[in-house]
């Protein structure tokens, strides 16, 4: 039987989400209700769902007409699932699964665990919430991850109070416009913007003040694009020293843009 799934505020930041179509992204979170549980008593690994294309369809778009394998195949060069065979039979097995759900009462394993080789491979990764070094499937670290290391201290600096107060005496409650969006994203209270975020949103309002009609559409889509290009910077220069090479224009370009 399918399970309620938990999902991340921060989890559309991620690189490799960002880079799925909108049916990809759908699928690949919904197909969390239908995976075993980790089970850490039983030393289940769990994340693992049948590959079985009739049974997902029906199960995740049961009334759309669409093909689900391209979908599968996506998330596969995403590295967000990894397919493996046992007891004769095709499975998927979703590593990073484990990490984002807090399973209280695991239900009994009814699919089989992926390879031990395969497992051990990514161990890690898997309960140490720390990007794989492998050189032939690198995991990189998530923007889950990387948005919980960004928080902000809980008193901002001089230069950003400095900033959000001139903008509120302009005119535009900023203030109020934070809290708003926290709320509409359910992020917890304690969860703060970047700071380099937030002094790029004064920035551009100082820009588009003269043509702003809609303070809040304009600052959703201000602070969106901000935040996404703080997480991408974060993600190239934390590949960058993974690998020792200097990202690629390519590279840049999609980090940005995706999503």
């Amino acid at each position: 039987m399918a399970r309620k799934r938990q999902v991340d505020p921060c989890y559309p930041f991620e690189k490799e989400i960002r880079a799925l179509s909108r049916d990809a992204r759908y699928f690949y979170l919904l197909s969390w209700c239908h995976m075993s549980d980790p089970n850490p008593k039983t030393k289940t690994v769990g994340g693992v769902l049948p590959h079985d294309t009739f049974y997902l369809k029906n199960n995740i778009f049961p009334e759309e007409t669409i093909f689900v394998e391209p979908l599968i195949q996506d998330i596969v060069a995403q590295k967000r699932y990894f397919l493996f065979k046992a007891q004769g039979k095709d499975w998927i097995w979703c590593p990073t699964m484990a990490k984002h759900q807090n399973i209280q009462h695991p239900s009994k394993a009814k699919y089989p665990d992926p390879p031990a080789e395969l497992v051990e491979k990514y161990k890690a990764h898997i309960l140490l919430n720390e990007p794989s070094h492998t050189p032939h499937i690198p995991l990189t670290q998530s923007r889950v991850e990387l948005s919980r290391v960004e928080k902000n201290k809980s008193t901002p600096s001089e230069a950003l109070k400095a900033a959000l107060d001139k903008v509120h005496k302009s005119g535009l409650n900023i203030y109020s416009l934070i809290i708003r969006i926290k709320k509409k994203m359910d992020l917890p209270k304690d969860w703060h913007f970047p700071e380099e975020v937030l002094l790029r949103v004064c920035a551009q309002y100082w820009k588009d003040k003269a043509k702003i009609r809609a303070p809040y559409p304009w600052f959703v889509k201000v602070i969106e694009d901000e935040t996404r290009l703080h997480f991408a910077n974060k993600q190239i220069a934390a590949n960058k020293k993974d690998r020792g090479v200097a990202p690629s224009l390519k590279e840049i370009i999609r980090g940005v843009q995706s999503g």
